[in-house]
């Protein structure tokens, strides 16, 4: 056990403090991934497939897009969306070293939803979105992120009034990014 923590170890070392500066002007990023949610203000979890596009503007500033296919409640009995998408553009900063990046990241965007109501709406929404990258070859890297959106669904019925739809979001995985300039 010892030593295949330590073939690890040795095998990120080597990757890890390359001479490759990966967060720089030009980088395009890429992902796909499952990503679950906890909706802040109902008993209900829900699973979506998250894609984002992310354009590094320059070591410290990025523009990304994002969307959130619902795919599924997990847990409640009594669902808010019977299928949604929640589309999100807006702009990142970026704090890290070499290949270790941290950003913050704000982005509004829209939500069109099918309520378990059988109503369709078109929502405006918002994401703060928090995050890291750990960049391991000049073609991919892995990332964690937290997003918290905001969101309400009105005019449903008379009886409910408007539905806060707020949740928060992770998201892991295998990201891709190409430089599209030369240093």
């Amino acid at each position: 056990m010892v030593r295949l923590i330590s073939l690890i170890a040795l095998m990120f070392s080597f990757m890890a403090f390359g001479q490759e500066q990966y967060i720089r002007q030009g980088t395009l990023k890429a992902s796909a991934t499952i990503a679950p949610s906890k909706m802040l203000n109902r008993y209900a979890n829900n699973i979506y497939l998250n894609g984002f596009i992310a354009y590094q503007l320059d070591e410290h500033l990025s523009l990304r897009g994002g969307t959130y296919f619902f795919v599924n409640n997990a847990t409640s009995a009594n669902p808010i969306y019977a299928g949604a998408i929640h589309t999100y553009f807006g702009a990142f900063y970026h704090k890290g070293k070499r290949n270790w990046d941290n950003y913050l990241g704000f982005q509004p965007g829209v939500s069109v939803v099918k309520t378990a109501f059988k109503n369709n709406a078109v929502l405006p929404t918002f994401a703060f979105k928090i995050g890291t990258a750990y960049y391991v070859w000049k073609y991919f890297h892995f990332f964690a992120d937290l997003t918290y959106t905001n969101s309400s669904i009105r005019g449903i019925a008379l009886d409910y009034g408007s539905i806060k739809t707020d949740e928060l979001i992770i998201s892991a995985g295998l990201g891709f990014q190409i430089n599209t300039k030369k240093k």
